[in-house]
């Protein structure tokens, strides 16, 4: 009787021990600081442009264009041409959504986007000597859907404004952070006060740009490849972006380097996860120019995220 007991009580506490260990083998893994480990980040880079990255558009715009014919995948992959019959606006995409911040953690992502883009007018309008805008502009976001802002040129494609403010009409479903090169508005529009086109800008949930720069004249900005960087460090709560000018598209042989270009916004205390979903779509928004006036070209397009600690 007494080895009968032992030996139940034996199998009894090997039986608890296994039972332990499938536990913990299943359960979610834990850092130093007690917190559930982050899930690994997220590495983007085209070309080759493929349909990972989905080009959605305005369902009420007058055009007999396809999403397809707007935004124009060619050369082999190699780049993107934005560009419609009637003037519209458009989101550029990739396909699902980005985890930058999780919620009831200690987490958030730190992301850097670069892209060369290019505003190309048409050939009368290089004939004449014309430089005035075309389209509105681009802009990288990241937002909680790939609906397409109607109205103005003014909207970038990011939702739908209040001409008088700037602010978006979806209320707190908003949820948009976007860094937008703007083409068309000015800084006589009522209540902006936004620097004289092109200039660049970041955009929290409206288009009044919360800060902006000016990228200098027309003359200085069409027809040229340029580099966009943009750099978020969620642990800092602190966003940098830079822009380098590649030379005329139709020649130009430069690479894009962070190191050459030049620094416009430098923003402290932005805390990115209090704008945006958990959970976003990242890509780009565009209110994009008719084709008879000119083309955006976009070269190429890198995204990462790196998970750091916060402790805010």
């Amino acid at each position: 009787m007494t080895n009968f007991l032992q030996r139940t009580t034996i199998a009894c506490v090997f039986s608890a021990i296994v039972i332990l260990v499938i536990i913990l083998t299943l359960a979610p893994s834990v850092d130093a600081a007690g917190g559930i480990t982050p899930p690994s980040g997220v590495s983007l880079s085209f070309p080759p442009f493929t349909s990972a990255i989905n080009c959605s558009t305005d369902a009420s715009a007058r055009t007999t264009w396809k999403p397809s014919d707007m935004c124009r995948i060619q050369d082999g992959g190699r780049e993107v041409m934005f560009s419609v019959d009637f003037a519209t606006s458009i989101r550029y995409q990739y396909y699902r959504k980005v985890q930058l911040w999780i919620p009831g953690t200690r987490y958030a992502a730190s992301f850097s986007t670069t892209f060369v883009v290019a505003f190309l007018r048409g050939s009368e309008r290089v004939e004449d000597g014309n430089y005035n805008p075309f389209g509105g502009g681009i802009a990288f976001a990241m937002t909680p859907d790939q609906r397409v802002g109607r109205g103005s040129a003014e909207t970038l494609g990011l939702f739908e404004i209040d001409e008088r403010t700037g602010k978006s009409l979806r209320g707190a479903n908003t949820k948009t952070f976007a860094v937008e090169i703007d083409t068309v508005r000015m800084s006589t529009v009522p209540s902006f006060n936004d620097p004289q086109t092109p200039h660049v800008g970041v955009d929290i949930n409206g288009v009044k740009s919360t800060a902006a720069a000016s990228l200098g004249t027309f003359q200085q900005f069409v027809d040229r490849k340029i580099a966009i960087f943009i750099d978020y460090d969620a642990q800092q709560q602190l966003l940098q972006v830079r822009l380098q000018n590649l030379g005329f598209a139709g020649n130009s042989t430069q690479t894009p380097d962070k190191r050459r270009a030049r620094l416009y916004l430098n923003i402290h205390n932005l805390r990115v996860s209090s704008i945006v979903n958990p959970q976003s779509y990242v890509g780009f928004s565009s209110s994009i120019p008719e084709d008879d006036h000119g083309v955006y070209i976009l070269y190429d397009w890198k995204f990462t995220t790196k998970w750091v600690p916060i402790n805010y």
